[in-house]
């Protein structure tokens, strides 16, 4: 067996061990209480291993029913990866950045700046959760503090990758001659009408019957003149759609509010050009009294 399929079953073994670990808690679950999938877990682990070297380290969770991550037995090189609950994120983040314990978070998107964390990794793939929440998840991480902010493309396909898949329903290509309402709604932006004498009502075609197929819904089948009416009814249709985005885009330009920036910010990007930036790396030293208990600012 390959050192590469060794990882893999450790990650997956991990990830399944975490879960049936979490099954022995019956605390009630509240909307902070996102526990992870195993599968998303075991890829964001694989990841975090192969883009930062942490194959040799300790990975702890101290996020679980009832657990306390404050008083949690932290050892020297832990790398703390676990799914913490969203609302006191920053408070979190900030005692690992103050006791010097690196970590990798997951986090909400949307207010992922919020977070102030030294390193933002902006994902944005959704993830439903054990609570069945479906979250915009990205990450922040202490791992790479010469970087604010960044994307992980590699990362995002893995998460897509074992996120369940909807089935594909089939599609159906209808001749010329053959509609059905749900098909005409596409063009119901646009004067378009079959005369009685021309059309019949259509349940099924000769070749779907072979295959225990119908028409979605009935369907008609109508002459050849009327076919090339409809199809440029179609074309008229998709002009005015065109039309319509066209300006839409025109509206929102007008009516969108642009933001300039001050003489304050200004300076800011001046500073920002000569690589100045005022928001360094928060890594400090382990301080003894937030491991004893001690209280943690909010």
């Amino acid at each position: 067996m390959s050192n590469k399929r060794v990882c893999d079953f450790e990650h997956e073994a991990a990830a399944l061990e975490y879960a049936a670990f979490l099954e022995k808690f019956e605390a009630k679950r509240t909307t902070d209480d996102c526990f992870t999938p195993p599968e998303v877990f075991a890829v964001v682990h694989r990841w975090v291993e192969s883009e930062y070297g942490t194959g040799g380290r300790r990975i702890v969770r101290p996020f679980h029913p009832g657990g306390d991550f404050v008083r949690f037995d932290y050892k020297p090189g832990d790398l703390v990866l676990d799914n913490p609950p969203f609302s006191i994120l920053s408070k979190i983040r900030r005692f690992y950045d103050e006791g010097g314990i690196d970590y990798f978070l997951f986090a909400p998107s949307l207010t992922l700046f919020g977070t102030k964390g030294p390193t933002m990794i902006v994902v944005g793939e959704g993830v439903e959760y054990a609570n069945k929440a479906n979250i915009s998840t990205s990450f922040i991480t202490s791992l790479e503090p010469q970087t604010r902010v960044r994307t992980a493309p590699a990362l995002a396909q893995a998460i897509r990758s074992v996120r369940p898949q909807k089935p594909n329903l089939p599609k159906y290509v209808y001749p010329k001659n053959v509609t059905s309402s749900a098909l005409l709604q596409k063009i119901s932006s646009v004067d378009f009408s079959i005369p009685a004498n021309e059309c019949e009502f259509l349940s099924a075609m000769d070749a779907q019957m072979d295959e225990g197929k119908t028409v979605f819904g009935n369907g008609i089948i109508m002459s050849d003149r009327m076919a090339a009416e409809l199809r440029a009814a179609e074309l008229r249709a998709a002009e005015l759609r065109a039309a319509e985005l066209r300006a839409a885009e025109l509206r929102a330009a007008v009516e969108s509010v642009e933001w300039r920036p001050s003489s304050r910010e200004l300076a800011i990007i001046e500073r920002l050009n000569a690589g100045q930036s005022g928001d360094l790396p928060r890594a400090g030293a382990k301080q003894a009294a937030l491991f004893a208990g001690g209280a943690v600012d909010g």
